[in-house]
């Protein structure tokens, strides 16, 4: 299935499919396929596809040269489980790339506050070096793209939340696998700018 709209999510696409076949990832391949079909017709907050969202992980991953095929897969399917009719176990990725998209879906279970789910969740993240990783990434985008299209109460809340949640699963892909750290280094710095930036406004 290829995309019929909006020029950048077409020139995204492209790029990926060739790099992808270019450095024969096959997860990566699969999961890109998946990531079309399942969001499809879904769009952001602000009106955009909302598959330029895991396109950009991607992307942004191969950039920063972090472009391991499980992990472009994961980037690539983050949101899938959690916005789509299908569960990680129906996904046709090897075990490691189901791991790591089932650990950053986030799952809420009866009586639970926000507060405990959100604890849980980020606990669950750690389990999967993958999916450390592509939450970090897609904060990072997130965060970018929040100015101008999240209300400030939620904003400010989204802050609050990256700085409680973000910035310690951060400290630990450093600590725990240092091979990412410069990449990791530099979504941080891009973090930390954008958030300093607004609370200064």
């Amino acid at each position: 299935m290829r995309l019929q709209f909006d020029e950048e999510a077409a020139y995204m696409e492209q790029y990926l499919r060739e790099y992808i076949e270019e450095h024969q990832m096959q997860q990566s391949a699969v999961a890109l396929e998946a990531a079309i079909r399942f969001h499809h017709g879904q769009k952001r907050t602000e009106g955009r596809p909302y598959i330029i969202h895991p396109m950009m992980l991607a992307m942004h991953g191969i950039v920063l040269g972090v472009a391991q095929d499980d992990l472009l897969a994961v980037m690539l399917l983050h949101d899938v489980c959690e916005d789509c009719p299908v569960s990680p176990e129906e996904l046709d990725v090897n075990e490691n790339v189901r791991h790591g998209v089932c650990c950053i879906t986030k799952k809420r279970r009866a009586g639970e506050s926000k507060e405990e789910v959100m604890k849980r969740y980020m606990e669950e993240i750690r389990a999967s070096k993958e999916a450390c990783i592509a939450k970090i990434f897609d904060r990072c985008h997130n965060v970018s793209s929040m100015a101008g299209v999240f209300s400030e109460k939620r904003m400010q809340a989204y802050i609050v939340e990256t700085k409680k949640y973000i910035y310690p699963l951060i400290q630990y892909v450093k600590d725990t696998y240092p091979e990412y750290d410069s990449a990791v280094f530099a979504l941080e710095y891009q973090i930390t700018s954008i958030i300093n930036g607004l609370e200064v406004i």
